[in-house]
């Protein structure tokens, strides 16, 4: 387990790893602790999305969550540059889509046929929505409110 800085898919991740525990076992944090005979912080950490777990913790971790082999081949694919501050992952969560442009400083390159979402107006964004025809058109309001905000 190494401390490093965490990114918004690092804590992304975390955030997955804490809903399987709670989704999959009866444990809480440091029941699970003592379950994998960790320290309460590490689990905490992990989960938090502050340190890299090593393929072993996670190994332990997935496994006392109940999932299979090709369950943690699948995580550990994305996990892997999780904590990478120049790899943004293209997320599911709207939120750390969010937190990776929030944490932005600089553009390393950019779509020319699409306006980057720090300088999209409402309508802009809001037709991106309508025309990818992958948001159901009752949620495209509360996502354009949130690439405003």
């Amino acid at each position: 387990m190494t401390a490093i800085i965490s990114t918004p898919y690092s804590r992304d991740l975390g955030d997955e790893l804490r809903r399987l525990r709670e989704s999959c076992t009866s444990f809480n944090g440091r029941a699970m602790a003592v379950q994998l005979g960790w320290d309460p912080s590490k689990v905490s950490d992990i989960e938090l999305g502050k340190v890299r777990a090593s393929e072993i913790d996670l190994v332990q971790f997935l496994t006392t969550c109940g999932k299979d082999i090709d369950f943690f081949e699948e995580f550990r694919r994305r996990y892997h540059n999780a904590f990478d501050l120049y790899f943004a992952q293209v997320p599911d969560n709207l939120r750390t889509l969010a937190m990776t442009e929030a944490m932005a400083t600089k553009i390393f390159s950019y779509k020319v046929m699409t306006v980057h979402g720090l300088l999209q107006t409402e309508r802009y964004a809001r037709e991106l929505f309508v025309d990818s025809h992958i948001e159901a058109p009752e949620d495209i309001e509360e996502y354009v409110q949130g690439r405003m905000e």
